[in-house]
Formats: structure tokens, C-alpha cells, sequence
């Protein structure tokens, strides 16, 4: 058995190298039971490795423990989104039931699932409204769980570099913005599977993720995951005083065979603030190049 799980991690290993990081098997294919034993994710680890592991610890240990946190955000983490993809994301932010602030961007972004140290590099431009119009964004996320970032104000002569993003988006995001709340990255919180349970129709993992940076804005957050195809349905987020403050809903498009969302509502529940989210034009493997992520090419027009 111990030749059996060493055969399955090289072949594993071979594939993934040999994809360059793709996901050759086809997402959802994993069911509840499918993972007995617990695996040590590093960040970057292929989805491929992942599955082929998970079989054989099962066989291994003879399907007696559970699929762990870890491990199910791992999947969710790690699903295939293409090599690069752009599309269109509109924000509404209400309160009290009428929208006060609006926003729309292109993102572009290219995920390098590793290579050269990075996770993906990520440009939003604004184009609505008007008062913050070629208004945009650089992220390089690194796998080190750094990220650089550089914005560009067209009154500026030059794009800078800044640790913080949150004083040039749109107010549209002010309750809620996605690389606070969602891109986060995998060892930047603890994971703990809770429970299985159905959620909109959806056989549904339930983990508990607790942040390890004291700047995380969250104290906590609870995920409903899709056991079929490693998609969040819903997401609970708690104050640092562990009352619960906003609550995500997500419906999902399929482009290209990979998930995206289509629209999100964010409420936050200690507050009369909701905010809206809407994800259009999605295009997939387009062959984007390194060098629509730079400085320079920040700093150009629309």
C-alpha cells in the first residue's frame, strides 16, 4: 500500500508539472468521504496532487476519518480559473434600501499558480463614475502572502506604490471589498470543518476560517462550500467580538467549463447597508501577457 500511495503522488506530481499547473481532471469530481486522513497543504499546491492523495490515504487508512478544513479551502483555493481571464464587475452600495454610491471596473488578471513566486497579478480600471474614471490598480500577489500594490490617479503624473488600496476604491465598496473579505490567502487563516449540510439546494461542507493576522477586519468567517464543484454558496462573517455582522450570497456563471460568480449580495446585518455585486462579459484564457502587469502599463489609457 505504501508503494501504491508513493506510485499515485509521483504520477500526480508528473501531471501537474507537466500541465504547468492546469487542473487536467475534470472539478466536482470528489465527493464527501473521498479524503480519510489529513494531507499538509503548502499554499501552492495543484488540486491534481490533491485528488490523487486524497484517493490513496483513503485506501490507506481505510476510509475512517473525515474530510478536514484545510483541506476542503485548499480545494476551493486551488480550482481552476483559467491562466488568465478579464471581465466587467458593477457595485451598487444601499442604504436603507436606496442606492447611495455606484461603481464599475474591467479587472484583467493572470494566475501563475506558483510560478516566480506569485499567486496571480491582478489590473482594475474604473470606468463608472465619472469622477473616478481611469482611475486603476495593480495587485502582484505573492505566494509568500505578501502583496505589492501600485494605483494610478490620472490628476497624477505617475503611478504609486502603496501598502494599502482601501483610500482609492470606489465608495461603492466601502461595507465591502474583495480582497478584504475574499481573496484571502490559505495560510492566512485557520480552517475547521464543522459540519455537512444542504444550502440552496447544494450538498455543502460548512468550515469555520479564523484570520492569523490581527488586520484581518473579520473575527471570523463561515463558509457553505459546494462538495461538487469547491464553490462558496454563502458566507458568514463575524465581528472581533464574534457577533455576526455581514452575510454573503453568491450565484455562480459558468464560463468556459470554469466558475465564476454572477451576482452577490453582501448585507450587513449590524447595519442597514447592502451591497450589490454584478460580474458580466467573463472571458477565459485570452493569453494575456506579463506585461499588461507593470507599472508602466498601469499608467496608460483605456
Amino acid at each position: 500500500m505504501e508503494k501504491q500511495f508513493l506510485r499515485t503522488l509521483v504520477i500526480a506530481t508528473f501531471l501537474f508539472l507537466q500541465s504547468g499547473g492546469a487542473l487536467p481532471f475534470k472539478e466536482g469530481c470528489l465527493k464527501a468521504g473521498d479524503y480519510e486522513g489529513q494531507i499538509d497543504f503548502s499554499r501552492n499546491l495543484n488540486v491534481t496532487l490533491a485528488a490523487a492523495s486524497q484517493k490513496t490515504v483513503k485506501e490507506r487508512e481505510g476510509g475512517k476519518k473525515p474530510m478536514d478544513g484545510l483541506t476542503i479551502m485548499a480545494m476551493v483555493g486551488e480550482r481552476d480559473r483559467g491562466n488568465d481571464y478579464s471581465l466587467s464587475t458593477s457595485w451598487s452600495f444601499a442604504v436603507k434600501g436606496r442606492e447611495k454610491y455606484r461603481a464599475k471596473y474591467k479587472e484583467e488578471r493572470k494566475n501563475y499558480k506558483g510560478k516566480d513566486g506569485f499567486n496571480y497579478k491582478s489590473v482594475i480600471r474604473y470606468s463608472d463614475p465619472p469622477t473616478i474614471y481611469r482611475m486603476s490598480m495593480l495587485t502582484w500577489n505573492h505566494t509568500d502572502g505578501r502583496r505589492t500594490n501600485w494605483y494610478f490617479v490620472p490628476r497624477f503624473p505617475e503611478a504609486k506604490k502603496t501598502i494599502d488600496l482601501e483610500r482609492i476604491r470606489s465608495q461603492a465598496e466601502v461595507d465591502f471589498n474583495l480582497a478584504e473579505y475574499v481573496y484571502i490567502n490559505l495560510d492566512e487563516e485557520r480552517h475547521q470543518l464543522l459540519r455537512s449540510e444542504a444550502c440552496k439546494g447544494k450538498t455543502c461542507y460548512v468550515v469555520e476560517s479564523t484570520p492569523l493576522k490581527e488586520e484581518i477586519k473579520y473575527g471570523k468567517r463561515i463558509s457553505w462550500i459546494d462538495q461538487e464543484n469547491w464553490i462558496p454558496q454563502k458566507i458568514q462573517y463575524f465581528d472581533k467580538r464574534g457577533a455576526l455582522w455581514k452575510v454573503l450570497d453568491i450565484s455562480w456563471q459558468n464560463a468556459s467549463g470554469l466558475w465564476f460568480w454572477k451576482k452577490a449580495v453582501l448585507e450587513n446585518v449590524q447595519s442597514d447597508y447592502k451591497t450589490f455585486i454584478t460580474i458580466e462579459d467573463v472571458k477565459v484564457n485570452i493569453g494575456l501577457n506579463d506585461r499588461e502587469f507593470t507599472r508602466t502599463a498601469l499608467e496608460k489609457k483605456m
